[in-house]
């Protein structure tokens, strides 16, 4: 069965990801380094292994690649939903948008897939909960380019949505189908009409 980390302390899950986004990057997050950030309690000490088992740090306390989209304000929300949808794959297979659901279908789905008594899957829950309330799920929007007026200078190209401006540019692919003959002439009076009308 799958063991999901849980705290007990969950409202000062959003707090602690504030702290750690105006204070310093450290080597490695510590029980010391917390209780320098003012959080003391025994119960937030649990933020270091949900923080390691969502990816943001390595198992020795070091911050990951992913840490610094963490300590981004633009952009730990997105980035949170992402490890959010890893560390609970299991759920999200369950449904999708599992973090939409009803508390009874949420609570269900983690007693299936962890096996867990009650009393587990309640704190699981209430912690899964929390940084679901956090993350952004929704999908990034596409925004579309100002469409420009259509001259000859100017043609815009539709791709994937997305209206764009481009240079024109002419090319011509000119096919001659050549007459079947052995007077040699004849080719000659072609490709002479060619050069004189076509080749500036």
């Amino acid at each position: 069965m799958i063991e999901y980390p849980y705290m007990m302390s969950n409202n000062k899950i959003s707090k602690i990801i504030n702290s750690l986004q105006t204070a310093e990057k450290p080597n490695k997050l510590t029980q010391k380094h917390l209780t320098n950030l003012g959080y003391t309690s025994t119960n937030d000490r649990a933020i270091i292994q949900l923080l390691k088992r969502l990816g943001f740090l390595t198992d020795d306390g070091s911050p990951s690649s992913q840490f610094d989209q963490l300590r981004d304000k633009a952009l730990y929300k997105k980035t949170l939903a992402s490890c959010v949808r890893e560390l609970y794959k299991d759920l999200f297979a369950i449904n999708t948008e599992i973090y939409k659901d009803s508390d009874e279908n949420i609570k269900g789905a983690i007693s299936r897939v962890t096996g867990g008594d009650e009393e587990s899957v309640k704190r699981i829950y209430a912690t899964f909960k929390t940084l679901c309330n956090i993350a952004d799920f929704s999908q990034p929007t596409v925004k579309e380019a100002p469409v420009k007026a259509t001259t000859k200078e100017n043609i815009p190209e539709q791709s994937n949505n997305i209206i764009k401006p481009i240079e024109s540019e002419f090319h011509y692919n000119i096919q001659i189908h050549l007459p079947a003959t052995t007077d040699i002439s004849v080719y000659n009076a072609i490709f002479k009409s060619l050069k004189d009308n076509l080749f500036i």
